[in-house]
């Protein structure tokens, strides 16, 4: 696919990241991790209104009401109107030497969120977590850099993957719809030109990852076969999300903290928000419904 790629936002965001639409809004949402900064901006682009946190936020979700959720810091927290982060739940475990990174919710309206060690070399184990009624639960462990959540169409499988460069896979569980739980983990893709970052699930239930590193995204079948690439114009690309009215519209975080050796004056794009259109629609996100305490 050679589609023409618009730029949104120039940023630079040095870890942009966990991009959302919001459909009443008609606006979108994506933070910069290490800056603790929260952006949300039109989908014509212009520059954001911005909110700054004490804590780095990680991942996005919207509740039934439209009110933002965020994983951020080692917890989970509602954003009021004013910017300010009211605590929902916190999980079991080290309260510090790690962080929220990627989210997403399954069809169900449970919140699944990682986290990753941080500072590195803190030696704590990365984690996927559910978030539902009855709290927060760990599920997987022994994850290095957690990335990659998204759910099926049907509800009935979840995608993860660990893009550390020593890992560097996506894999499908079995997700029961009733109770959350996950079995059958198998391999579902290994990248080649790059490693597997965050993801979105379309209309067609194709998988797409942000291949971080090698400056693409890709589209795969259910079946793991990739059937499309995408050529952006930054090679560390984040994430994406489907937005829009039609959600035919797909829009893509970046980083502009390069590897090591690399010359920033080579990617002047680097940290930008990016959009281009597709003729498959996106699939839009289930808005959290079950939060702890209320099931």
């Amino acid at each position: 696919m050679t589609p023409e790629i618009r730029v949104l936002h120039r940023g630079p965001d040095m870890v942009g990241e966990g991009p959302i639409w919001h459909p009443e809004r008609r606006e979108l949402l994506w933070v910069d991790i290490p800056a603790h900064m929260l952006h949300r901006t039109p989908l014509e682009g212009g520059e954001p209104r911005s909110v700054t946190f004490d804590i780095p936020p990680a991942a996005l979700a919207l509740d039934m009401a439209g009110e933002v959720i965020v994983a951020a810091g080692t917890g989970w927290y509602r954003l009021d109107d004013g910017g300010g982060l009211t605590v929902l739940a916190a999980p079991p475990g080290p309260t510090g030497g790690w962080r929220m990174n990627d989210g997403c919710t399954d069809r169900d309206g449970r919140l699944w969120t990682g986290r990753i060690e941080e500072p590195r070399g803190s030696g704590v184990e990365g984690h996927l977590y559910r978030l539902d009624g009855a709290g927060a639960t760990p599920v997987v462990g022994g994850l290095r850099t957690q990335n990659g959540l998204a759910v099926s169409l049907d509800g009935t499988t979840l995608y993860l993957s660990d893009s550390h460069p020593e890992v560097n896979v996506i894999w499908a569980f079995d997700l029961d719809r009733a109770t959350g739980a996950l079995s059958n983990r198998r391999v579902f893709h290994e990248p080649r030109a790059g490693r597997a970052d965050g993801a979105a699930i379309d209309a067609e239930d194709c998988y797409w990852f942000a291949e971080i590193d090698a400056g693409r995204l890709v589209r795969l079948a259910p079946d793991g076969r990739v059937v499309a690439t995408v050529d952006l114009p930054v090679s560390r690309p984040t994430k994406l999300t489907f937005a829009g009215p039609d959600l035919r519209t797909i829009c893509v975080t970046s980083m502009s903290i390069l590897p090591e050796g690399s010359d920033p004056a080579g990617e002047p794009l680097a940290g930008a928000l990016l959009a281009f259109d597709v003729e498959t629609a996106g699939a839009l996100p289930t808005p959290v419904t079950v939060l702890p305490g209320q099931g």
